[in-house]
């Protein structure tokens, strides 16, 4: 059998009760080369392994497991699954997302004239009003930017040359709780090679619903940003200016009674409160030096 023409890599953990959506999404692709699957297994639990060669039957593709066990974490996962990856072109999304019809065409497509391509994502489908009242929504037809920096393509959501991501030494296993796929983006354009958006690869991406859980998500995130600065200042990346501080503090205080409001009001205050947090013990590191 000839090799695939791209390789669809999908870190994932404890995910039997909702990766067979995402496995009949790709099902449904209309690529019209062949690729595989490759679900980086980082330490389930779940008997996941029992399933894949059911699963492999069931929906007719191309889908192996390889074991990213040894160190947790989604940069690790999507490591091994990268050099376990037997295409040229690698594609990544979730376990718990869905990719929609026409995903991979589009980011092979675009992956011909860029080394990295990054999708686009609708967080409509598969989010109640509440839950997407807690956070400000990803561009609806390009890459986020930060700092007035460079663009960059979502883990979630993108498509990389294999060798491109290999000389690069992957994702970056430090960045444990948010920031790799950014500090990925900007060390691949760094290093000079391109970056694209393709418009037509959408995933639906699916919000967590707890809010603890969304705001341990929000606080992580923020305290990954005073390290992104300090590693890419030199290359252009500026702070936020100090006004930005005062504001964040202003509109806290201002809206401190949505705390006792409905679901969707307490939900955004928690979540801007949590980035506050941890956005301010990022700060606080960076300036003790650690």
């Amino acid at each position: 059998m000839s090799e695939p023409d791209v390789s669809v890599v999908i870190p994932c953990r404890d995910v039997v009760d909702v990766v067979e959506d995402q496995l009949r999404a790709l099902q449904a692709q209309d690529f019209p080369g062949r690729f595989e699957v490759v679900l980086s297994d980082n330490g389930s639990r779940d008997g996941l392994a029992d399933h894949v060669e059911a699963w492999a039957r069931e929906f007719g593709l191309d889908l192996r497991r390889v074991d990213s066990s040894a160190v947790g974490g989604v940069s690790h996962a999507r490591n091994v699954g990268l050099r376990a990856a037997r295409a040229p072109v690698v594609a990544i999304c979730d376990a718990d997302d869905l990719v929609v019809p026409g995903w991979l065409r589009a980011l092979a497509e675009a992956a011909r004239g860029a080394e990295l391509v990054g999708g686009v994502m609708d967080v409509i489908s598969l989010n109640d009003e509440v839950r997407r009242a807690w956070r400000p929504g990803p561009p609806a037809d390009g890459l986020p930017q930060k700092f007035g920096f460079l663009p960059y393509a979502m883990g979630c959501n993108l498509a990389v040359h294999r060798d491109v991501a290999l000389g690069l030494g992957g994702w970056d296993e430090t960045y444990v709780a948010g920031g790799d796929d950014v500090d990925f983006a900007w060390r691949l354009q760094l290093a000079g090679h391109r970056l694209a958006v393709a418009t037509d690869a959408v995933v639906q991406y699916r919000y967590r619903t707890d809010l603890p859980g969304t705001a341990r998500q929000f606080r992580a995130y923020a305290r990954c940003e005073d390290r992104l600065l300090r590693q890419f200042a030199p290359a252009g990346a500026r702070p936020e200016k100090p006004s930005r501080f005062r504001r964040d503090l202003s509109w806290l205080v201002r809206n401190v009674r949505d705390v006792r409001g409905d679901e969707a009001a307490r939900g955004r205050w928690v979540c801007r409160f949590a980035t506050f947090r941890g956005r301010t013990a990022g700060n606080l590191r960076g300036a003790l030096g650690r």
